[in-house]
Order: structure tokens, then C-alpha cells, then sequence
């Protein structure tokens, strides 16, 4: 239910933006002034960050700087121009509730007034966000997060595979690329499940993530959500329950008698007033098919030769229509087996080459290639086993144009992994979990595919042979002589560490905490026949939370949520900062 409950929450959330922006539209002197602000507010619809996609401005980053300056340049109702605090920058609590973060005990969220993004110390009282820190990483993980959202939207998978860690696709799923965003910052609240949405981030992403269900859903149409049991509890659901595609996504109400939205009433996107660029026209899935190339298509597909020369496979890169070119290639992946929750969110992270001893800058390394997520918390107990893939083709193609990798040959290839394939288990405070002991269940295995390179871009990539996995290539051990638990190399102060994972305990010991309840009691909200119906503009204090079924009107019809680095952002920012 991963993608279809975020929908009526984002929905109900940009509802509340677009009300908001119209309220301070309002507040313009009555004429053009105002006419001019109405226009947009009236077409105010959440923006996506797309944080797959090759930064346009490299020297700017993954992360758009709307998100990482403190000040704003707005416009007030008077006409004067000056500067606010970037409400999207950092949410500002007013005023911070000190019991109702205390539950949170392993963290400092009850001390912090605003939020925090990836923290040089996760347990300081006066803690400061690292946003360019944080832009840094997400850079050097944009290439595989590329590579692995190109595999997941041009190979098929059934959508209860797709769309969530709980049920098995082979290929990977959305719900760890998902986590591994969440991840990168760290004991920061965007980090944390129970606090992340109080983060301005948070929404961007998650518009990203709902639109990436949307061009999966556009290009396969005909599978959707299918009954299966929860592999975690919530606060409306039990664990283990079986939930369906008429299953009601609580809280969200979609009208004032109190019906709830399900996966059903949610799989059409356009049902909540917007659409996204790529879907805008109807394209033909041959037209889609070639954007998602633009997009997303790596710059290599495939290496060597399936057939077992040493030829090299033309470079084709992205946009390129050259439809004489027709290539049998190999992928080289690392698949990933791991457990989804052990009480503290973690990666795996796979190397070519040794990663520095400090697992602080493993995420910015040289040498590193990419991770598997997931973002778990002292709450959340499961037996899931997370199954996803890091592929390493791209960069062993940047390997052999250096001339580190002597040929693109399948033996040239192994041999070079099998002496320089690294992965390392990292814990969300950038802690080592060991290898030696690791979580139960969790395997790394390097693994090679047959694949045809496609004739053009309304063609995409398909494996067309047996998986051959390489059980040699076992991935260099680190050498335990640090000053970190078990002898890790990690260099952060005990005072600064979240705790240490302990294998015979099956999960992490967080140091702050006694004892942490793993069991959700199961509560369902629902409107009782006498209770006074929820508005259908803006949430209740009495009731669950409303989402009417164009949550955003508009006079112009359907709107297009916008990428966040265009300029409609400013507007955004100036809507909602001047209140």
C-alpha cells in the first residue's frame, strides 16, 4: 500500500497549500495586484524533486537550492520586495511540544525547535544541518539511483512487486530507492520515520515518488494492487492483516460521510486534479517509452559481448535515435538480500576498489557505486527480507575507459570483480555494522545477465538469457583493527554513535533507550454515524482529515505538478512564506 496510501496524504497536503496560497492571494490589494497573485495561487500544485535525473546545473547538485538557502526573495501584499525565512528550508515548530517528541527517546527531536538535516551529531542539543553535506551525497548516489529507476520502470514487474519491499521483485523495488533517499540524511528528522514529514523535503520527494508510480502505472496499466498480508503494523492496520485494492487507506476521508479512499478509488491520479509532464499529452507508450530514454537511459546498458569476445559494446548514450544499432551486451549487477527492519535504518554499500577506512566518507568515496536502503526505526518490527539490486555495468564501462579494466570480456571482467569488489553494511548514524556479523539473512552476490541493447529509443533494454551468478566474487573483507564496536574503523565518539548492532540480539541497540515497544496497537479511525462531518476544504479537529476529490481547484482544469528546479518554485516559496 505503499504508493496508494501517499496519494490522498499528498493530496490532502497540497489541498491545504493550494487554500493557503489562495488565503494570502486574498490579502493583495483588490486589482491587478491581486488578480495577478489569485493566477498563482489558483494553479499552486505541489512540485516534484527528481532526484534520478543528471542535475541540469552540475555545479548546483541533486539537491535544488530552493531547498538549501535559508532566506527567500518574496514579494509582499504592499508591493515592496525583502527577504523571509525559506520556509523550505527548514520547518520551524511553533511552539515545539516537548512531550510529544519525548516518546522518541533514542533521538533529540524533543529539544530541537525546527528541523534538522543530516547532523554532524545526532544528540546535540544545538545541532545544525548539513544541507550541501547532504547535496554532496546525494550526488554520488544520482548515477545508480538513474541506472536502478530506469530498470524499474522499463522491466516488468507485477505492481505488488514493484511498489514495495514486502513482496519479492527480483529486480528491486521503489520502496528502497525511496528509503535510500530518506537515509542520506541521517539522524535528521528527514531520517527518521516517525518525524520525516515535518521536513519541507519530505513532500518533494514523496511528489517525485507518486510520480513515479504514475509513469509505471501509465506504461503498465493492467496490474495493480492485489490482496496481501502486511508485513508491518500501523496504527489502522494490523500486522499480518490481508489488505486489498478496496482496503481503506485511513485516515483519509474522501468525503464528508466519512467514505475512505482505497487503492481503487486512488489509482487514478487525475482523480485529485493533477497530472505530471510526461503524461500530460496521452502519449503512446512507444512515445513515453523514448522520454523515460531521455530521462533515465544509462549511458552504458550493457558491456562485453553475451557471445564471449573481447569487443567492447558501442557507448550509445542517452537521446541518442541511431536505429541501426542493434548490440548483445552483458549486465553486471550485485543483488541484495537483506532484512527489511532491524531497529535501525541501514545500506548496504557495494565499492570498486577498498573504501576508505572512516565510514563517514564511504557515501562520497571514489570508489563507491551504490546502495541498497532501508529505512526501518525502534518502532517497526518485521521478517521481511528485502531483495534489490546495485548495478555496477556504468561503472565498470568508466573502469575500462580509464584502463584500470583491461577489456570488457566476461573473464576480464569477473577477474577484475574478484579482486576489487567491495560492500560494507552501514547504520544511519554512518556507524559499520560488521561483516563478520552481520544481520540475519542479509547475502551480497555479484551477478551477470545477458541483455539486448535496443534498436532506438522507443526501445528499451531487455535480459534475454539465463542469470549467471558469480559465487566467486565473495566482495574483499574489511580488516577489524579500529577503534569502533568489534573493532570497526569508525571514528565516531560514543557520545556521538546511535549504538551498535548486536547479531545475537537480531537487531540494533540503541544507546538512550531502555526498552522500545515493537508492537503498533491497531486503532481505526473512522467518522461515527453521529459525529459532525469533517469539512471538505481543510482537516478537522474532531474528525480524521478530508480530501475532497479535486483537492486543488482550479479554473483552468487539470494541472501539471512541476519539476522543483523551475521557477514556478519562487512563486511557491513567495505563496506560503508571506504569511
Amino acid at each position: 500500500m505503499f504508493g496508494p496510501w501517499h496519494r490522498p496524504y499528498l493530496a490532502l497536503f497540497e489541498q491545504i497549500l493550494h487554500d493557503r496560497a489562495v488565503d494570502i492571494a486574498n490579502e493583495y490589494p483588490i486589482g491587478e495586484a491581486r488578480n495577478k497573485a489569485m493566477t498563482i495561487a489558483d494553479r499552486v500544485r505541489l512540485p516534484y524533486w527528481d532526484w534520478a535525473i543528471d542535475p541540469p546545473n552540475s555545479k548546483e547538485g541533486c539537491m535544488p537550492a530552493s531547498l538549501r538557502r535559508p532566506m527567500a526573495t518574496v514579494t509582499f501584499p504592499n508591493g515592496t520586495t525583502g527577504s523571509i525565512a525559506n520556509p523550505l528550508y527548514r520547518y520551524d515548530f511553533h511552539p515545539l511540544v516537548y512531550d510529544d517528541f519525548a516518546p522518541l527517546s533514542e533521538f533529540q527531536f524533543k529539544n530541537w525547535n525546527h528541523t534538522i538535516r543530516f547532523p554532524v551529531d545526532g544528540f546535540a542539543l544545538n545541532a545544525t544541518s548539513r544541507n550541501e553535506a547532504a547535496n554532496e551525497r546525494i550526488g554520488k548516489q544520482q548515477p545508480n539511483n538513474r541506472d536502478m529507476l530506469y530498470k524499474l520502470l522499463t522491466m516488468y514487474q507485477t505492481y505488488n512487486q514493484v511498489s514495495n519491499k514486502a513482496n519479492g521483485g527480483t529486480i528491486g523495488n521503489f520502496e528502497t530507492l525511496h528509503d535510500g533517499l530518506h537515509n542520506v540524511f541521517g539522524l535528521g528528522h528527514m531520517g527518521i520515520v516517525e518525524v520525516s514529514a515535518f521536513d519541507p523535503v519530505f513532500w518533494f520527494h514523496h511528489a517525485n515518488m507518486d510520480r513515479i508510480f504514475a509513469l509505471y502505472q501509465y506504461r503498465y496499466p493492467d496490474t495493480w494492487v492485489e490482496d496481501a498480508a502486511q508485513a508491518k503494523g500501523t496504527f489502522a492496520v494490523a500486522k499480518g492483516a490481508i489488505e486489498g485494492p478496496k482496503s481503506p487507506l485511513a485516515p483519509f476521508h474522501m468525503n464528508a460521510l466519512g467514505d475512505m479512499w482505497t487503492a481503487t478509488t486512488s489509482r487514478n491520479w487525475t482523480s485529485f486534479g493533477y497530472t505530471y509532464p510526461e503524461l500530460m499529452s496521452s502519449p503512446s507508450n512507444q512515445t513515453l517509452t523514448a522520454t523515460l530514454n531521455k530521462l533515465y537511459k544509462p549511458s552504458t546498458q550493457g558491456i562485453g559481448d553475451s557471445t564471449n569476445t573481447t569487443t567492447p559494446v558501442p557507448d550509445i548514450g542517452r537521446g541518442s535515435n541511431n536505429t541501426n544499432i542493434t548490440t548483445k551486451a552483458i549486465d553486471w549487477l550485485c543483488e541484495v538480500k537483506m532484512p527489511s527492519d532491524i531497529q535501525i535504518s541501514y545500506s548496504v554499500r557495494a565499492f570498486l576498489g577498498e573504501p576508505d577506512a572512516d565510514p563517514k566518507n564511504w557515501p562520497t568515496d571514489p570508489n563507491y557505486v551504490g546502495q541498497l536502503a532501508s529505512m526501518s526505526s525502534p518502532r517497526m518490527s518485521s521478517d521481511v527480507i528485502v531483495t534489490g539490486n546495485i548495478v555496477l555495468t556504468d561503472r565498470l564501462a568508466q573502469k575500462h575507459r580509464s584502463g584500470e579494466l583491461k577489456s570488457l570480456s566476461k573473464e576480464d571482467v569477473a577477474a577484475y570483480l574478484k579482486a576489487n569488489f567491495s560492500w560494507r553494511i552501514q547504520a544511519l548514524d554512518y556507524s559499520e555494522i560488521p561483516r563478520d556479523n552481520p544481520p540475519a539473512g542479509l547475502n551480497v552476490t555479484v551477478f551477470n545477465v545477458p541483455v539486448s541493447i535496443p534498436k532506438s529509443d522507443e526501445e528499451v533494454p531487455t535480459w534475454d538469457g539465463e542469470v549467471e551468478y558469480n559465487h566467486d566474487i565473495q566482495g574483499n573483507p574489511p580488516v577489524y583493527n579500529g577503534f569502533g564496536p568489534n573493532g570497526t574503523n569508525s571514528t565516531t565518539p560514543s557520545d556521538e554513535s546511535a549504538g551498535h548492532f548486536d547479531a545475537s540480539a537480531g537487531g540494533w541497540v540503541w544507546n538512550n533507550v531502555t526498552q522500545v515497544e515493537t508492537e503498533i496497537v491497531t486503532q481505526y479511525i473512522t467518522v461515527g454515524a453521529d459525529a459532525t462531518p469533517a469539512p471538505e476544504t481543510q482537516p478537522s479537529t474532531t474528525a480524521a482529515p478530508v480530501v475532497v476529490e479535486t483537492p486543488a481547484p482550479s479554473s483552468v482544469g487539470m494541472e501539471t505538478r512541476t519539476e522543483f528546479m523551475t521557477s514556478v518554485v519562487i512563486e511557491y516559496a513567495t505563496v506560503i512564506g508571506t504569511h
